[in-house]
């Protein structure tokens, strides 16, 4: 008896530790029922309600989020000094008018 009692307790453990379960949702219903009304978020500070929007997205960054501060190195994973030397994904704005490349932009007032 001792025994079957010990292994449902270390299966409860078990499955506590390897399976959690999201705190993001309860922290969002505690929210929720602290502030009943709809609207009293407007007395809150700018970096509270960032804080609430992030807390409600994922947990992780993206791929495209990241790719355009890649390091330029020639094997991923390698160390940053076997990187080529320059500016990782350089950015370009492309020819418009307002920057005056590659066409007559004389003729224009601004």
């Amino acid at each position: 008896m001792l025994h079957s009692v010990t292994l449902v307790l270390l299966s409860i453990l078990f499955l506590q530790t390897h399976f959690p379960i999201s705190d993001a949702i309860a922290e969002i219903d505690a929210m929720l029922a602290r502030n009943s009304l709809i609207g009293e978020d407007e007395g809150l500070m700018p970096s509270e309600i960032s804080r609430r929007v992030l807390m409600a997205q994922k947990r992780y960054i993206g791929y495209e989020t990241l790719r355009r501060d890649m390091v330029p190195c020639q094997k991923p994973g390698a160390s940053y000094y076997d990187c080529r030397s320059g500016q990782a994904n350089s950015y370009n704005r492309g020819c418009e008018t307002i920057t005056r490349c590659a066409r007559d932009t004389s003729d224009i007032t601004t």
